[in-house]
């Protein structure tokens, strides 16, 4: 019987490699585009500066954030950015974000045979965003505040890839920060009336 020659071992093995690699490799990461406001009319108030806090704090254990390829807190971040325009006083406008967060609880499926042909909601996912707007003096003094939170939830079925999982929360997360929008806009014009230019 014919051995291999050193040149067919060497491509036998290149070629185990490129199977072991190309078994090994991940589908690409979604990427996702961030929420904006910029198709709507800014606010203008009658202030100077505006001052952005990121004061959420830290996710929770079962907050999905860090294994999603977007970001809630960072995304409301960017809402002053798209809707707030400011003129003719020093004063300040200062906006924060209190809460962001999307945390997850398991929910109870079917077993034994009949859960083999029940696509049963496998988990819920729980949606938050707060913010606060602030006008000051250059002091400091409050003259005027309003905030908002808002929520929203939706469930996942078992049968639910990685990728339509992370497009069904993004959907989500867009949907609850046009509420977040409509809110504040609510509060700003119902309190903040006074201070407004537009």
């Amino acid at each position: 019987m014919m051995g291999l020659s050193l040149r067919g071992i060497s491509l036998a093995v290149a070629g185990g490699m490129a199977m072991l690699v190309a078994a090994c490799t991940t589908a690409p990461v979604q990427t996702f585009p961030d929420v904006t406001w910029r198709h709507l009319s800014p606010i203008e108030f009658s202030a100077g500066p505006i001052e952005k806090v990121a004061a959420y704090g830290v996710p929770a254990a079962n907050d999905l954030q860090p294994d999603l390829p977007f970001n809630l807190g960072r995304m409301a971040m960017n809402w002053p950015d798209d809707r707030l325009e400011t003129a003719g006083t020093s004063d300040i406008l200062r906006y924060s974000v209190t809460d962001a967060s999307i945390t997850t609880e398991d929910l109870q499926t079917k077993g034994g045979i009949s859960g083999m042909f029940t696509d049963d909601q496998s988990q819920k996912v729980n949606l938050k965003v707060g913010a606060k707007l602030e006008l000051l003096t250059q002091d400091g003094t409050q003259k005027a505040e309003i905030s908002a939170v808002v929520e929203r939830s939706r469930t996942l079925s078992e049968s639910m890839s990685v990728a339509e999982r992370e497009k069904a929360i993004y959907d989500e997360t867009a949907a609850l920060l046009m509420d977040l929008d409509r809110e504040l806009g609510k509060q700003i014009h119902k309190n903040m009336g006074r201070y407004i230019l537009n």
